[in-house]
């Protein structure tokens, strides 16, 4: 024996909804540093770098106190990964974070865009918070002693600090 079951609504909004995840469709958040100085001092630090150390450069380490022996021929500056390990931390928590205010999105109550940009605010200021953290590798002693800060990303110029700083997000 069959049973029909017929049922009615008076809202039905499964195409709303619909709609609304579909105008997350393709959409992605960057984080980083995307401008001048502070976009070339965070790739110095996230990949490090070899400095070919030139006589010029020998000589005007020397007059501030930092003296080379002959056989350095390269200063390495290395790599000091705080964007891509920054969200390998955080990433886990930031997806949980989302599953939780997706909902929101699928109902109407907040859009996509809103969404995305939230995303990025969220990972951003975890990397932040990574990279003013970061420790290892430490700095050269001469390094601590001519910033003022043994943290590597952290110094006392507005380059240094300011390159925490300038980690944003873009959408796309």
């Amino acid at each position: 024996m069959a049973v029909k079951v017929k049922y009615k609504t008076k809202l039905d909004i499964t195409k709303d909804m619909l709609k609304n995840i579909s105008n997350m469709n393709g959409k992605r958040v960057e984080v980083g540093c995307f401008n001048g100085d502070h976009a070339w001092l965070a790739g110095i630090h996230e990949y490090g770098c070899n400095i070919k150390v030139t006589p010029e450069m020998r000589a005007y380490l020397h007059s501030k106190g930092l003296h080379l022996k002959k056989s350095t021929s390269v200063i390495k500056i290395p790599e000091r990964s705080f964007l891509r390990s920054g969200h390998d931390e955080c990433v886990d928590e930031i997806l949980s974070m989302t599953e939780k205010v997706i909902s929101q999105v699928i109902s109407g109550k907040m859009g996509s865009h809103k969404l995305i940009d939230w995303v990025g605010e969220q990972m951003a200021t975890h990397i932040k918070e990574y990279a003013a953290s970061l420790s290892t590798p430490p700095n050269h002693p001469y390094t601590v002693e001519t910033k003022g800060s043994s943290n590597p990303l952290v110094g006392k110029h507005e380059n240094e600090s300011g390159m925490i700083e300038g980690i944003s997000w873009r959408t796309k």
